[in-house]
């Protein structure tokens, strides 16, 4: 998706990559929400100005992995000194954080995760390549390990990844600040559109970063859900009585609504 439009009679259009261009009745949006404010060029009057504000404010959680292959687990081998196995799942205040060893049986090829960092930490690798920071992160290992060799088992290229430099990422995931709790609301009761004026309808946010419970997929499949639910009264229908959905029981379970200012 490069653009979204809000056409005559409150419909949604969608332009996608390849240059189609559609227009529907509502639409649901799952993506990361600040590429509504970046990568996609979009109408202003898609949202409610509060609503915009709350994208713009949402805070995202820098993150970096780096992968290493190697020949075997290795870590598994009993250290004589102690009758332990060599090395275990690490974490530590050293650069590397958190250390992570990952096997599919003592005879095959195996993955380390060398390092799996947050925020500040995660920033401190971005200007450097995938073999720089392998270089940095066994250098610290091998402080906490003095007696094993990691660098001999490496069989392949270090594959690294920090979200916040992915251009359809752009962070691992939202986690609020605090103050940001009216943002947060905003965004997660979004799909009751019939309290929304009639030409701020029919665009549905959904996805983990919508939810209370951001980098989760339960909280994608919530948003998911309540995302359907505002499709469906959008298009006139209803849940059985028997079975109602989040928007029937709406009042009864709501978020709490704070004042503001």
């Amino acid at each position: 998706m490069t653009r979204l439009d809000r056409t005559a009679g409150n419909r949604i259009t969608v332009t996608d990559a390849t240059g189609d261009i559609r227009t529907y009745r509502a639409a649901v949006f799952t993506g990361q929400s600040w590429l509504l404010l970046s990568k996609i060029a979009c109408d202003d009057a898609l949202f409610p100005i509060d609503h915009w504000t709350a994208m713009e404010r949402t805070h995202y959680m820098e993150s970096s992995k780096l992968f290493v292959p190697v020949d075997r687990p290795f870590w598994l081998d009993k250290d004589e000194a102690t009758g332990r196995d060599t090395m275990s799942m690490t974490l530590t205040d050293r650069m590397t954080r958190g250390t992570y060893l990952l096997d599919d049986g003592p005879d095959k090829p195996a993955v380390i995760c060398l390092s799996y960092t947050w925020c500040d930490d995660s920033l401190k690798w971005l200007p450097l390549s995938p073999k720089e920071r392998m270089d940095v992160m066994l250098k610290s290992l091998g402080e906490i390990y003095p007696g094993v060799d990691i660098r001999k088992h490496v069989i392949g290229n270090p594959v690294t990844v920090s979200w916040e430099n992915e251009p359809y990422f752009m962070g691992a995931f939202k986690a609020n600040l605090p103050g940001h709790y009216r943002y947060q609301r905003r965004l997660f009761t979004h799909f009751m559109q019939d309290r929304l004026p009639a030409d701020k309808r029919g665009l549905f946010l959904a996805g983990d970063d919508i939810s209370w419970t951001a980098g989760w997929a339960e909280g994608a499949v919530q948003t998911a859900l309540n995302a359907v639910w505002g499709v469906m009264a959008q298009f006139g229908g209803a849940t059985d009585p028997a079975n109602p959905g989040p928007g029937d029981v709406f009042d009864e379970i709501a978020p709490v609504e704070l004042p503001e200012g």
